[in-house]
Parts: structure tokens; sequence; C-alpha cells
């Protein structure tokens, strides 16, 4: 792959804010089969792209044309930008004053793919200028990618890049486990959830706290979020790896998150056929820490019809031999008859974890390590499109997860049929004309959906700060 970096400062004459008015731009293309095309893409970006919405997000209020002593003027300029345009050339080291230059910017190269990286000392434009100990990154949001490649080892439906209704539950879980410990946990409240455009999801911890951590500051939620190590794919009989009794109350709380998910979406055959066939639950049992009890299972499950009907008995048979309650994780791991704490590897604490290793190795998120415990990782951008699905890379909201389907996310062709569906009903309404384009196609959800996530909240802190400041400018000239 080719790699360029550019420190041109481009011209912002003539740019207008289209989350905000209609500007002349292209016709909508003609509709085809494609979903992603040059001409489409150029549509996209001079009509719809929203980078009014974008540039208030990522200034978190630092807009450099506005007054006060609270704001901090050059600081989305120091903000990096990388473009992947045509033919892979990747170009590092984008940076602009405001919305209207990075406007400029995204319609003169086109990009294919944008991705954000981390608010430097000085704009990443003239990085080139000074020496390389004085260009250091200072901070960035707390990012976590999720793909769903990762889960190969698992999935009986997909591989690579593919991707069904069947898999894609494990999206849904890991965005419920980790959008509730970011909350309950850590008290993080400015989580911006974002579909990737083919087969993962985005997070990005907005939180001021948050945005100035060290790499071993966010290494250690990181590790807060994972399994213990050599935990994930564990199978070695009566081996829990890192996992103890009783449950950390993290662990705890996502096993009563997946377990019903499990149930519906891992065991049977509309699932990844777990306990549906001898072959798949003899795999299964295989694991279990009890020869006896594995035997005894065995010919429970060719009694039993259903996989939902299966785990329930293997689930039974479990409480039975370690005599502890059938209820959900939380209250088992206050201890019940197995008394104090212990690590998993033998005896009742290897049984009673196994069936809390058997949900996790399925259900329980992997985390792209290596995205999140960097400060300087580029990370895909909100409302980029993917080449390869035309589907554009909306925001997601966590309360609604289990709506979300990655197969109805607009595509390119979608948007430019949206708009002229738009425009043919509204021909003789004048207020209409006025619309903004993005407003009248599927992603006026996802623009306010960005907006409540995480605009709207900082905007609330730079009033704060603004009040602040007029009170501190009061007190010191004694104008109460």
């Amino acid at each position: 792959m080719s790699t360029a970096s550019s420190s041109r400062r481009t011209s912002t004459s003539g740019t207008k804010d289209k989350d905000s008015m209609d500007v002349a731009g292209p016709a909508t293309p003609a509709v085809n089969d494609q979903e992603f095309s040059p001409e489409l893409l150029r549509f996209f970006y001079t009509r719809l792209f929203p980078y009014q919405a974008m540039f208030k997000w990522l200034s978190y209020g630092n807009d450099p044309d506005s007054e006060g002593g609270h704001v901090v003027r050059d600081f989305f300029s120091r903000r990096e930008f990388s473009f992947t345009i045509n033919d892979d050339i990747y170009i590092r080291y984008q940076s602009f004053r405001d919305a209207a230059e990075m406007e400029a910017a995204i319609q003169k190269k086109q990009p294919h793919k944008i991705d954000i990286g981390a608010v430097f000392t000085m704009p990443p434009k003239d990085h080139h200028t000074v020496k390389a100990e004085a260009f250091k990154p200072v901070e960035r949001e707390l990012i976590f990618d999720i793909d769903m490649t990762d889960y190969d080892d698992i999935r009986t439906c997909c591989t690579g890049a593919k991707i069904c209704p069947k898999c894609w539950i494990f999206m849904t879980m890991a965005v419920k486990v980790v959008d509730t410990a970011l909350r309950e946990d850590f008290g993080f409240q400015q989580l911006l959830w974002v579909y990737s455009g083919r087969r993962g999801v985005h997070c990005w911890v907005c939180d001021e706290d948050v945005r100035g951590l060290t790499n071993d500051g966010r290494s250690a939620v990181v590790e807060y979020l994972s399994l213990p190590r050599g935990n994930e794919n564990n199978s070695g009989k009566g081996k829990n790896a890192g996992l103890t009794w009783p449950l950390h109350p993290s662990f705890a709380r996502a096993f009563d998150i997946l377990e019903p998910m499990f149930e519906v979406g891992v065991l049977g055959e509309e699932g990844q056929g777990v306990l549906d066939s001898e072959n798949s639950w003899d795999t299964l049992l295989d694991s279990l820490p009890d020869e006896d009890l594995a035997l005894k299972l065995r010919r429970e499950m060719r009694r039993l019809t259903t996989a939902e009907e299966r785990w329930r008995e293997i689930k039974t048979q479990l409480h039975a031999k370690t005599g502890n309650s059938g209820g959900g994780a939380r209250r088992q791991s206050r201890g019940g008859s197995l008394g104090g704490g212990g690590r998993g590897g033998g005896g009742m604490y290897a049984l009673e974890l196994w069936k809390y290793e058997v949900v996790f190795k399925y259900c329980y998120p992997r985390l792209d390590v290596n995205v999140s415990k960097g400060i300087n990782h580029l990370l895909k951008s909100p409302f980029a499109v993917h080449p390869k699905t035309g589907r554009v890379c909306v925001p997601i909201d966590p309360v609604a997860i289990d709506d979300f389907d990655p197969f109805k996310v607009p595509t390119l062709k979608a948007l430019a049929a949206q708009i002229d569906a738009y425009d043919a009903e509204h021909a003789q309404d004048e207020v209409a004309r006025g619309v903004s384009d993005y407003k009248k196609t599927e992603l006026k959800g996802a623009v306010e959906l960005l907006e409540k996530c995480v605009v709207e909240p900082m905007a609330l802190v730079m009033k704060k700060r603004a009040r602040m400041e007029r009170e501190r400018h009061a007190a010191m000239i004694g104008d109460f």
C-alpha cells in the first residue's frame, strides 16, 4: 500500500453548511445495480455527509471562531484524520481548521475510507516541521472494535467477511455487555456505538476524563472488560483457566445478560447448533470435568428433543451434583453451598464454573485489545461508507440493539432513491424545498442519534463552563 501525507491547507471558499440548508450539488445518480460507485460517493459527500454534526462532536465545543477563555481554539485543528482514496492510497496526518475546511478536503479527495485519530500537540499536517518528540498525541476517545471474524472458531453459519442473522446476535450480545459495564462499573455516559458498515461494531467513549487516559489506563479498562487470559477458547476437561468462584460481579452480570440469548441464538439449529446433534453435544460434554455426569447427560440428550430442553437438563444435573441454586449467576456468586472463593481447576468449583465457561466461550465480547489500548490508534469514522457493501457506518442506539438489523442499514443507492422519492412527493411544497437532504432519508435518525449521544451532552458542559467563566469575571470586578 502506498502512503502519502499532505500538509497543504485546503481552500474553504465557496463551502456551505449542508447540515442546515440545501446546496446545489450533483443530481441523484441514476439507480442501477451498484451499491457503491464514484458517482454515488460524490453525491453522498456533496449532499448527505453531516459535516457540521461531525465537527461539533470532534471539536467538543471548541469552535475556533468562538469567544471565551474556556474555548481551546486550535483543538479541532490538532485532530488527525486519514483518508484511503482510490487504488488503496493511504493518506495520513490530515487536519483541518473547521468544518468548512474538512468538507473541502473530503469533497476534493473523495476518500473511500475515513479514519479518525488522536488530538496531537500540533496540527498533524505540520508534523514534519518539528522534531518527532515534539509531535505527540495528547488525547482521544477510548475506542472498542468488535469484529465478527474473531468469532469464526465458534460460528457454524458463516466465516470471514460474511454475516447473517444467525451470527449477528454475537454483536448484539457484545453491545449489551460492554455498554452495561462501561456505564455501570465506570460511570461513563457519552458512548457512541457505530455499525462498521459490514461485519462489526465500534464504540467511542467520549467523556472528557476518558479522552485523557494514558495507554496504561486504556489497557486497564480493556483488561477489566476481558475474560481471564486463556479462558476464551478453553476446552480442556476440568480446566477453568482464570475464572474464580464466586464470580466477579461483572462476570455474574454478564452471564445474566448472555444466557437467555445463548439459549435462543446459539444452542439450536436456528442458532449455531451447539446442542442440536449428537456430534455437537458430545463435543460440548467432552469438556465437562465429571466423566460420570457427562456419560449420564449423553443418555439424557438422546431422550430430549430440543436444544433448550437439553440445556435445562444439563443445568438441572449440575445443580443436583453441586447442590447449588438453579437461579441466576448473581445469586450463585454470593457463595451458596460452595462457601468462599476458590480457583477453578477441579472438584465442585470446576463443575460449577463449567456452565459459565460454556456460555462465555460463545457469547462473551471479543475485543480487539490493540485498538483500545493505544491512544494513537485510528478508527473508521462514523458516516464513512464501506466500499464493499455501500452501507453507511451509522450510529446505533444500544437501548434498541435487539432491533438493529445490519441488512437494513441504508446503502448509497438507497439514500439516492429516498431523496428522489421525497422530492417527488413534495414537489409542490415550498417548505420542503428548504429541508436538508439528509433529513429526507434514513440518515436523519442516525445524525440525531450522534447529536443525542455526544454533541448535546458536550454542549451542556461548554455552557456550564461559559457560565462559570462569567461568574469568575464578575467576581473579579465586583459585578455581582
